[in-house]
């Protein structure tokens, strides 16, 4: 007879807890340029990267608690909204990457990588939906 593993839910609830649950989230709009930062690059490197000027700031969100979900058989962190606007009447930004990471951390959680710099003309916003994780 073969021996089958059951996950408890309660140890993916706690191991998720520790890494992203009611913790703060950064994420920050960034160029890359030619300094060859990677999504294994620190936390550091990637905010001398962070653009600046015409309304931009870097979003900030503590996230919220997760839950079990029975019918994917996972414990899924909640999707964090993040919104990044040019102020009206400004030139607006641009951007190729988007670093992800929590705060105090020195490594990334995730990178966002577009296939060629993209802007964010004034009085424009551009929203994404980032899952954190999904199971551990």
């Amino acid at each position: 007879m073969a021996l089958t593993w059951q996950p408890s839910t309660l140890e993916l609830k706690r191991v998720a807890g520790l890494a992203y649950e009611q913790q703060v989230i950064k994420v920050a709009l960034c160029t890359v340029g030619s300094s060859g930062l990677t999504a294994e690059s620190s936390v550091s490197n990637w905010l001398t990267r962070e653009i600046t000027g015409n309304g931009y700031s870097r979003f900030s969100v503590t996230t919220a608690v997760g839950a079990y979900d029975v019918t994917d058989a996972r414990y899924e962190v909640p999707f964090i909204d993040v919104s990044f606007s040019a102020t009206t009447g400004g030139s607006g930004f641009s951007y190729d990457r988007v670093a992800v990471y929590v705060d105090g951390a020195t490594n990334l959680i995730r990178l966002g990588v577009e296939d060629s710099s993209q802007a964010i003309l004034p009085g424009q916003s551009k929203t994404w939906r980032i899952q954190l994780g999904t199971s551990v």
